[in-house]
């Protein structure tokens, strides 16, 4: 209270508001680059059944297509209509490879050549790759 006292109500609620003003800055992680997963074993496939078990784990956990070629899907994860991801999706009959595409809202930025986002993206891609290898 003595500190108040000194500075004054106004120069503590400066104070106060430059110290919060760090909790409103969002927060970045480095961007998880996944390795390319393996289909092995019983899972190994045809073509079609690895789109098809893509496809249903992306739109169990939220995800949709937006695009589609031979061999490649464009997923995007929309949150609350907030914030907004894109990844591609490029698959085989011996595995698939998740890759960053795009983003709104989740502070996407390189900074001395790393790449950096919200941290929330890399839990959304953790969880993608987990369910399409439950699938």
């Amino acid at each position: 209270m003595k500190s108040m006292r000194k500075v004054g109500w106004t120069g503590a609620l400066l104070l106060a508001l430059a110290m919060s003003s760090g909790a409103a800055v969002a927060r970045t992680a480095d961007l998880y680059e996944p390795p390319r997963v393996l289909t092995v074993g019983s899972q190994a496939t045809d073509l079609q059944h690895s789109r098809d078990r893509i496809i249903a784990a992306g739109q169990s956990l939220g995800w949709a297509v937006v695009r589609e070629t031979p061999e490649l899907l464009e997923l995007q994860y929309d949150k609350q209509g907030k914030h907004q991801v894109t990844v591609s999706v490029t698959y085989d009959t011996s595995g698939y490879l998740v890759r960053y595409v795009t983003s709104t809202n989740l502070n996407y930025a390189e900074v001395d050549g790393q790449r950096k986002i919200h941290p929330n993206y890399n839990r959304w891609v953790r969880n993608l790759i987990k369910q399409i290898g439950g699938q």
